[in-house]
Order: structure tokens, then C-alpha cells, then sequence
């Protein structure tokens, strides 16, 4: 056990439990809508006048049904308005197929764009709304909107589009990510093999997201699933982000134990890589690499943290002598840059640690709460 390392995620926990879970619960939820607020400025005072964000509605249920599962807060009453205002206003309000992208402040729709990566939050709220309520509505939405993704967004060669209305040009890796995260989560709270069984055909597409050699995952893709900027067998000019690497190891873990297999070697690959280019020994995560292993976007955000911070939960669990150390240096990382007191955070800094944005983010609790949640979990048993 790295030194120190029960006191900072003991630290952490009290932090989110004491104070950031509390003010979002008050602050960051406007009791007038019924829905959270997009941001807040950097006071913490709810910027009242953006867009609201279905991604961000979905993201803020999940948060605080799963912490009221825990014990962290009773929210209960909370996620079940929020859910209920989510479906009513963001689903088919124009009686298009599918969930909305945004709504602006006074209900109206914002955006009326169908994208892959909204959807698949709307599924991990469900999973999350069932667990804690039992209310059988949110899975019959869950199999709804899994009808939606097979009818409206099925790419020519597998997977989904990112857009129901837009063509192949451009695929991405990241919504099936969580796509596959929340298959995952229906499948726990459901037991229904058909959740599992859609996790399966995500799993088999991560083939074609990873490229062996260079042990990289592929953001952008081609509409035959070929990786932007791979020519022939030279992936130096492929971009990839070791957040996203920590995170699919978290998933793959998952998905093995529900599987009821060993190790995923892809996921070993994808932990080593970040760990060799993209992830110092002080635990600071360059947000965007190259396949060459040039770092592309040398600014630091919060989420990717997070994400080592779960890779490591794996990691030790795996008996991996580094892990621990490697968990102390991400979340001393984590605290010390971008954790603030009054319980919101910064999101962003630049290469020279320098703020890049003046507001924050409510979409970014969603990847501190699960960090913070999955290190508890593990380090303060140990």
C-alpha cells in the first residue's frame, strides 16, 4: 500500500460526501424545472441561461441514484423528478425517434439532434433509476431507446452512427464506449442476458478500435471502421487518448467478471501503453496523443484522471505492485489542481497548469463521483 494513500482517498471521500454532493443536490438542481443546471460559474452560481444538455441530465441521475444506493445521500425524490422531466422533455418532443440533444432554459427545444453518445447516458440513467426505485418504467424506456439505436443509427458496417440523421463519413470509438458501459450497467441491475449479449457485439467492434503493435486505441474512423491516420501498417499519426485507455481497462474488468472470464489481454495492452507515453510517474495525463507517441494536446483535464484512478482499481485487484503508487499519484493529482473547496472543480488547465475555462462543468461529476466511489470502495478495505 503506497504511504498515504487511505488518507487522500479518505480525504477525497469527504469531500464529495460532505460538500460536493450536498451543494450540486441544492445548487447545481433547479427545483423551478425539476432538471440540473448545465454549469456554474466559478462562485458557483448556476449560469441560468444555457441550454440544458440531455447528456448532463442523464450524467447528474446516475450520480446521485448511485450515491443514494451507497448511503452518500438520499436523493431519491430527486433522481425520480429529474427522470420524469427527462423523459417528458426530452423524449420525441417533436415526435421524431429518439432523445432530443438539448432543451433551452424555458423547455423549448435547443437542439434537436439525435447523436449515439447522448443515448447511451440515457441508458446508464435508466440502469441507475431502476436500481434505486425499482421503478420499472425506466427499463421499458431503456428497451425503448435500444429499439431507437437499432432502427435509427446502424452503420453501413457495424456499430452506430454517431448522428441518426448524418451519414458513415466519421465514426467514433468513445460513444461506444459508454454505450457499452451502460449495457453493462443494465445487465447488473436486470440479469437480462440480451443486455449482455449487446455488450458482447461492442466487445467484438473494440477489435476494430485497437490497433496491435503500437497497442493504441483509435478515436476516428472511416466508414469501414479503418482508423483515421493509419496508412498500411504505420499508426504514428493515429490519435488516441490515455483517459480512454484507463477507461476501457475499468469496463473490460466488468465485462470479464459477468463473462466469467480471465483477464482481457487487449485491456493489459491499452493500461501499459498509457502508462509508457501518456500518464508521468507524478500522475499528470496529456488529454490527446499520437500513435508515435507525440503528445498532440498537452493540456490536463480533470475526467482522465478519474479514469487512471479506476485503471488502477483493476490493476490492484490484478496484483499489480504499481498500482497502488500510481493510485496515490493520480489522485493527489486530482485533489491538489482540481478539486476546490466549495465543492465544484476546475476542468481544465493548460501545459503550464493555467485555468483554460471560467465556469464549471456539470458533466464532470459524474467522472469524479466515480473515481472517488470505486477507490473507497477498494483502498479503504485493504
Amino acid at each position: 500500500m503506497s504511504s498515504g494513500l487511505e488518507k487522500t482517498i479518505a480525504d477525497a471521500r469527504t469531500w464529495l460526501v460532505e460538500t460536493a454532493l450536498p451543494f450540486w443536490l441544492e445548487t447545481g438542481f433547479d427545483a423551478s424545472r425539476r432538471l440540473f443546471h448545465e454549469r456554474l460559474d466559478l462562485d458557483g452560481r448556476p449560469i441560468e441561461t444555457l441550454a440544458r444538455r440531455l447528456m448532463v441530465q442523464s450524467r447528474q441521475i446516475y450520480v446521485f441514484a448511485h450515491a443514494s444506493v451507497l448511503g452518500w445521500c438520499d436523493a431519491r425524490d430527486i433522481v425520480s423528478a429529474a427522470f420524469s422531466n427527462m423523459v417528458a422533455g426530452y423524449f420525441e418532443p417533436d415526435g421524431r425517434a429518439g432523445w432530443i440533444f438539448s432543451l433551452q432554459p424555458g423547455g423549448k427545444i435547443a437542439d434537436g439532434r439525435r447523436d449515439l453518445y447522448t443515448h447511451s447516458f440515457v441508458l446508464l440513467a435508466c440502469a441507475w433509476v431502476f436500481r434505486l426505485t425499482g421503478n420499472a418504467f425506466a427499463i421499458e424506456i431503456a428497451d425503448r431507446t435500444l429499439v431507437i439505436l437499432d432502427r435509427e443509427f446502424p452503420a453501413v458496417s457495424g456499430g452506430y452512427r454517431d448522428d441518426a440523421a448524418g451519414p458513415d463519413a466519421t465514426l467514433r470509438q468513445n460513444p461506444h464506449m459508454h454505450l457499452f458501459e451502460s449495457l453493462l450497467a443494465l445487465f447488473e441491475v436486470t440479469g437480462v442476458p440480451e443486455y449482455l449479449q449487446r455488450a458482447d457485439r461492442i466487445r467484438a467492434l473494440l477489435q476494430r478500435f485497437f490497433i496491435p503493435g503500437p497497442d493504441i486505441l483509435a478515436e476516428y474512423f472511416d466508414a469501414n471502421w479503418k482508423p483515421n491516420g493509419l496508412k498500411g501498417q504505420d499508426a504514428s499519426a493515429v490519435l488516441w487518448e490515455p483517459g480512454h485507455h484507463c477507461e476501457w481497462v475499468w469496463l473490460l474488468d466488468r465485462y470479464a467478471t459477468y463473462r466469467q472470464r480471465g483477464a482481457d489481454p487487449i485491456a493489459a495492452a491499452l493500461y501499459d501503453r498509457a502508462y509508457k507515453d501518456g500518464i508521468s510517474k507524478e500522475g499528470t495525463i496529456a488529454d490527446e496523443m499520437n500513435g508515435g507517441g507525440g503528445i498532440i494536446k498537452p493540456t490536463h483535464r480533470a475526467w482522465p484522471l478519474t479514469e487512471a484512478i479506476k485503471a488502477n482499481v483493476v490493476r490492484y485487484h490484478a496484483g499489480d505492485a504499481n498500482a497502488a503508487v500510481r493510485m496515490k499519484a493520480a489522485m493527489t493529482t486530482l485533489c491538489r489542481h482540481f478539486l476546490r473547496h466549495n465543492g465544484t472543480w476546475m476542468d481544465q488547465f493548460d501545459g503550464s497548469w493555467k485555468p483554460m475555462i471560467d465556469y464549471v462543468p456539470a458533466s464532470t461529476l459524474y467522472h469524479i463521483f466515480l473515481a472517488i466511489a470505486e477507490a473507497e470502495s477498494t483502498f479503504s478495505q485493504a
